[in-house]
């Protein structure tokens, strides 16, 4: 694989991580049988899932559930504010794991 791909793929995504999910959930999709929107010319299903994003060849509302934003965003609470962790619900900001069945299609 190229690695200028995961370049190409930084300026749709940013986020490494996003950029993970949202290319293993094309990947899997793709493995499952959805039709390519590029030519697959004998490549992987994850370097064809990587070649898709960096050609954008996605709407910004299929890539919405991997874009994070301050309303997305989840922090964890300050270790000073009195609460005990094994009452309070923990969150951390990352990229949405249980999003949609395969989001990007």
């Amino acid at each position: 694989m190229n690695p200028s791909i995961v370049f190409d793929c930084e300026k749709i995504l940013p986020n490494r991580f996003a950029l993970t999910i949202a290319a293993a959930a094309r990947s899997r999709a793709l493995h499952r049988g959805a039709e390519p929107r590029l030519d697959p010319s004998d490549a992987c299903d994850s370097e064809l899932a990587l070649r898709e994003i960096a050609r954008g060849s996605f709407t910004s509302s299929e890539l919405a559930p991997f874009l994070g934003g301050p309303a997305r965003t989840k922090r964890l609470h300050s270790p000073r504010s009195g609460h005990s962790p094994s009452r309070q619900r923990r969150e951390a900001a990352a990229a949405p794991v249980s999003t949609p069945p395969e989001a990007v299609q």
